[in-house]
């Protein structure tokens, strides 16, 4: 590999004909590789495909197995005694010319496309745009030459101008390479570490078409790593879809692999659709890739899916469409949470629907146009093709349009709630568009609607509604809230929720934007889950108790306030074994302090006499720190200890030295996990003003010495009822 901190291009197949040559691992903490050497054959010729030009600079070629690779390559074309003839292209490296020739080739330097007559190897280390470069250089390998491919892409990506998406910056030569069954990808791969080698041997099967098919075609083929399947096979079996004609022989091969039919299968909550195997989940995406590009669906603006009729629903055919002039408070930027990248476009509510297979028209004001606002219909961006089954469509349902122009014409095959995605940058306090032939949805935003509006804006007929204040917004379907009295009181209380978790987290209560939990037939991940923008929550009795002020003000919810509690957590900063355990810290804390129901609230922790069992059943039976990491609520006991004996305080003051020190800081250049253990250890100590050493032992957390010695002028504290563990 080239040095650690350089980029390489990886490679994927669309036909069965290239031969994997060596591999790479895609990230140090994935258990997946990826190619960065292959070949194969187009007409007489051959294409070897390197995934970095860097492989015929100096710096590399200096090296022994790349000088065997070139030699290799030059022997794979013809063995001696031929003298072979080499051309490179322009802005070759001088190191390249050194190395042919010290293999006793005659190398010269291509004009272009221009090759002479008789040349044997093409050594190609920049991009071809032009078409007539294209077909010159594919007759030439047609007829029997040899390309030789090092990757521009790592160069191009480096020196892409940011401003633009990285679809400018494709390469294009991927148009004759692909017929070749050769895709140079747009991943990049780092080296893991000094001197990191490729793999030559044991190629996964999940690089190769050819090998796909093979274990596709294979019925004890029954699972496969979710992982593998999205950075491996999905994407060789996507590339050999769009490379192919419907018509050609492998594509009807792979159709009758995947038992591929002329409809569309459409999953719902009373037919699931079974997707348990590998086979039936490619089978599932590349029906519907094919009856898309079949209804020519990007393109279609009336196209309705059948499956939008019961997710995310129909809107009423008798449903007044409008004319709306729509006001929007622009609430934008980070607020010290873990958010996305910097350039990242947070959505908007504008409290409308976009229904299925009908046009909308935005109109934004010119004034607007250097803000790059985007219009979004729908909000369940979520891909479930990782799922056994799908009990609605398995895809991103929803759909974006860049609001370039006066008058924007946006569509979708599904529907959806429409939305304004504005960037994190920008500096407006508001923006005001007008949407027309929309559907009013229910929206009620606290204290901007009366509740005398509220009994209006509840009969709006979309299928979705949203109740929002500036702190959080509810997205949930519009049956939810049909009798649902008084959304004042509601979202009161939520805004209590989310002020008590912005004290414990130290972050301002007035947030630059609300967090969001929506509603989904189908939850991508476990029960409920949370990413950067948005908590994912099932249809259920959760989401029923969630809409009701007096169920949520008693009783709780554990799940939501959990899930929020993940949006609040220290993540550059908390050791890995607590992920699970801090986001609790906001779930007990919102039932202390908003609802007044003390620290033992869930069936783990029923009371203060059941939490000590769960210690004392963990420290009677060899406890260690690999077994507290994998408990969350025994390592939740031992937090509840700390609360018990030095109060909230101590746990808020720990927060506020970890929110001046910016966990962001810690995302891309991580402390080691011992490192993050001692934080931890040393700002709890500090914070309690006691020396916590004997405590984390009798845990058997792993505090380092330094650490410990940064405490020895605190006083010594140990709970009574763990004495009896401490080592004598």
């Amino acid at each position: 590999m080239p040095d650690t901190g350089k980029f390489v291009s990886a490679f994927y197949t669309t036909n069965e004909a290239p031969n994997i040559v060596a591999t790479h691992r895609l990230a140090p903490q994935v258990e997946v590789s990826t190619t960065v050497i292959m070949s194969s054959a187009l007409g007489k010729g051959q294409i070897f495909a390197i995934g970095s030009s860097e492989y015929f600079e100096s710096k590399l070629l200096s090296d022994h197995n790349v000088q065997k690779l070139l030699k290799n390559i030059l022997e794979n074309v013809s063995t001696p005694p031929k003298k072979l003839k080499v051309a490179v292209t322009k802005t070759a490296d001088a190191a390249l010319l050194n190395a042919l020739k010290a293999n006793k080739v005659k190398v010269y330097i291509a004009d272009g496309s221009k090759l002479q007559s008789g040349t044997d190897i093409y050594f190609l280390t920049n991009d071809v745009k032009d078409t007539t470069e294209l077909k010159a250089i594919e007759k030439y390998i047609s007829d029997g030459g040899s390309l030789v491919y090092g990757s521009p892409y790592p160069g191009i990506f480096k020196h892409r101008d940011q401003t633009k998406s990285y679809l400018n910056d494709l390469v294009k030569i991927n148009s004759l390479l692909a017929k070749a069954g050769i895709f140079n990808a747009y991943s990049l791969i780092q080296a893991n570490h000094i001197n990191d080698t490729l793999n030559l041997k044991d190629v996964p099967f999940y690089l190769s078409v050819k090998a796909i098919f093979k274990q596709l075609a294979n019925p004890a083929f029954k699972a496969i790593d979710p992982t593998e399947y999205a950075y491996g096979m999905e994407p060789n079996l996507e590339l050999t879809f769009s490379n192919n004609a419907d018509t050609s022989q492998i594509i009807k091969k792979l159709k009758s692999i995947l038992a591929i039919s002329d409809t569309l299968a459409v999953p719902t909550l009373k037919n699931p659709i079974d997707i348990s195997t590998p086979a039936k989940k490619a089978g599932y995406q590349f029906s519907k890739y094919l009856f898309d590009k079949s209804h020519n669906i990007d393109k279609a603006t009336d196209f309705v899916y059948p499956e939008s009729k019961s997710f995310p629903g129909e809107v009423p055919k008798n449903a007044k469409r409008t004319v709306e002039q729509i006001n929007i408070d622009v609430k934008v930027g980070s607020q010290g949470l873990a958010d996305p990248y910097p350039d990242y476009y947070r959505l908007h509510s504008t409290g409308v629907y976009v229904p299925a297979g009908e046009k909308v028209s935005i109109v934004v004001d010119p004034k607007y146009k250097n803000q790059h606002l985007k219009a979004q219909i729908g909000i369940h961006n979520d891909d479930l093709k990782h799922m056994d089954n799908l009990v609605r469509a398995g895809f991103d349902l929803t759909r974006s349009f860049e609001l370039d122009k006066d008058t924007t014409t946006v569509f979708s095959p599904y529907g959806g709630l429409l939305y304004i995605k504005i960037s994190d940058s920008c500096t407006l306090k508001s923006i005001t568009i007008t949407a027309s032939a929309v559907v009013k949805a229910p929206y009620y935003k606290l204290e901007k609607n009366t509740l005398a509006e509220w009994e209006t804006i509840k009969n709006n007929p979309a299928p979705w509604a949203e109740l929002a204040t500036n702190n959080i917004i509810l997205t949930v379907p519009s049956y939810r809230i049909k009798n649902l009295k008084n959304p004042e009181s509601l979202m009161k209380f939520w805004d209590q929720v989310m002020d008590a978790d912005a004290d414990l987290a130290n972050i301002n209560r007035n947030r630059t934007h609300p967090e969001r939990i929506i509603i989904d037939n189908q939850v991508a991940y476990g029960y409920m889950y949370t990413v950067w923008d948005k908590i994912v929550a099932p249809d259920d009795q959760s989401c029923a108790w969630m809409l009701d002020e007096k169920i949520v003000g008693t009783k709780g919810s554990w799940g939501h306030f959990h899930e929020l509690g993940h949006r609040h957590q220290f993540w550059g900063l908390d050791m890995d074994e607590v992920s699970e355990v801090t986001t609790n810290l906001y779930s007990i804390y919102v039932y202390d302090k908003v609802l007044k129901k003390g620290l033992y609230n869930h069936d783990a922790i029923r009371n203060k006499e059941e939490v000590e069992k769960k210690i004392q059943s963990y420290l009677q039976n060899q406890p260690t720190f690999e077994k507290w990491g994998k408990d969350p609520f025994l390592a939740l006991s031992m937090y509840i200890q700390i609360i018990e004996n030095f109060g909230w305080d101590s746990i808020i003051k720990a927060n506020k030295i970890y929110r001046e020190m910016d966990p962001s800081k810690y995302y891309d250049h991580p402390l080691s996990n011992q490192q993050r253990i001692d934080l931890w250890y040393t700002t709890i100590c500090k914070t309690t003003n006691a020396n916590l050493s004997s405590f984390f032992e009798v845990w058997k957390i792993p505090v380092s010495e330094k650490a410990k010695s940064n405490t020895r002028n605190y006083k010594t504290w140990l709970p009574t009822e763990l004495v009896a563990y401490l080592p004598h």
